[in-house]
């Protein structure tokens, strides 16, 4: 979109005063306020000397030339002494979005190139086996993972008054990537600190954010179970379930875990669902791959708009989480975005589309799935293409 506006640009400053240009010349910004518009420029103000015009009055004749002239501007605003700010048509945006999410742009966030220190506090490293610690544990984890994927350089440290490791703990440890394992309590100086207990948090002369773990209950059709085990829970629904289960709501929240509710599935379905309707329909002639061009405008549809939107949010719910140090909001989205999959995937009869709108949901759909495997990646879940 931005090398479309400097083409328009160019073409219009042309027009006023039969000046050359190139695109070099032309600077198109994002503003950092929305209500600056979608895109500004301050090409009025480098060229007013050179067109004998104030920057204003050019400002004004850019604005007259190309309001009216392209259907996918919205507005056009002249600010202070020259700024043009372009407000666009919400549908403008829709194929430059979900090209730069088949192009991976959507997850090039601008790192910080800055160390972060995540951690949990353990009497025994064999206390990692307890439900509530381990609670915690993947919490610590999960927002470790989230901070290297926003571009950070992150430690995940456990602290540990006893380091009882054996062969079964050493074993567990091995599922989860580059864990430090730590006795002095002076490294977690700057840390985001995850604690089972009260007591734990208080660590004297550490100014640190801490987070307290509430209880986790385990439920089966409805009835609490009093006496299961971390290593039963384990063997009846898995460590998959179990890390992304813990996650899911803020730790200073109770949850429960119900047996008979596999949680999970519901975003990995998703991800196998679009896949094996794109496949079916690559195996017919109709390969989205190489289909650079589609209709954006039959995108018309409520729940189509609201997945649109949706993700377009994934890197502001990145910095969210991170503002926030809490993991469970980026699992949070990935249940939203799965919410309006599933209304969409029911109210949808394939094959009844016109060709050209069954391209454009397929393209919409290739999208989703490309984020959802981005998210499943990053919180080391199972991507299954058949389910």
């Amino acid at each position: 979109m931005k090398e479309k506006l400097k083409d328009i640009l160019i073409e219009s400053i042309k027009e006023i005063s039969n000046t050359s240009l190139d695109l070099e010349e032309i600077e198109i910004q994002i503003p950092k306020k929305k209500e600056y518009g979608n895109f500004s420029s301050n090409i009025a103000m480098k060229l007013a000397g050179r067109v004998k015009m104030s920057p204003e009055k050019l400002a004004n004749k850019i604005k007259d030339r190309i309001i009216n002239k392209y259907d996918f501007i919205k507005d056009i605003n002249v600010m202070g002494a020259g700024f043009i700010n372009f407000y666009l048509k919400e549908e403008a945006f829709i194929k430059e979005h979900l090209k730069s999410i088949e192009n991976g742009d959507f997850k090039k966030l601008k790192p910080k190139n800055k160390n972060v220190k995540v951690a949990i506090v353990l009497n025994k490293l064999r206390d990692i086996l307890n439900l509530q610690s381990f609670r915690g544990f993947i919490n610590m984890y999960y927002l470790a993972k989230i901070y290297d994927f926003a571009g950070y350089k992150t430690r995940k440290l456990v602290l540990v008054k006893d380091n009882d490791i054996n062969l079964n703990i050493k074993y567990f440890l091995s599922n989860f990537k580059n864990i430090e394992i730590i006795l002095d309590k002076e490294e977690l100086r700057d840390s985001i600190i995850f604690c089972s207990t009260l007591d734990q948090g208080k660590l004297k002369g550490l100014d640190n954010k801490r987070f307290t773990i509430e209880e986790v209950n385990i439920l089966k059709n409805g009835h609490k179970i009093n006496k299961t085990t971390f290593s039963e829970l384990l063997d009846i629904i898995g460590i998959d379930r179990i890390k992304y289960t813990l996650s899911s709501k803020a730790i200073n929240k109770k949850i429960t875990i119900e047996l008979t509710n596999d949680d999970l599935r519901y975003i990995q379905y998703p991800y196998s669902r679009i896949t094996s309707v794109i496949n079916i329909f690559k195996d017919e002639g109709i390969d989205i791959d190489s289909i650079e061009d589609f209709n954006e405008k039959l995108l018309t549809d409520v729940l189509e708009k609201e997945m649109i939107n949706k993700i377009m949010e994934f890197k502001d719910i990145i910095t969210e989480t991170i503002d926030k140090d809490q993991p469970y909001r980026f699992i949070k989205y990935s249940k939203e975005l799965c919410d309006i999959f599933y209304k969409i995937n029911a109210s949808t009869l394939f094959r009844q589309l016109s060709n050209e709108k069954l391209i454009a949901l397929l393209k919409l759909l290739n999208s989703v799935k490309i984020v959802l495997e981005e998210i499943l990646n990053t919180l080391e879940l199972p991507v299954y293409e058949k389910m």
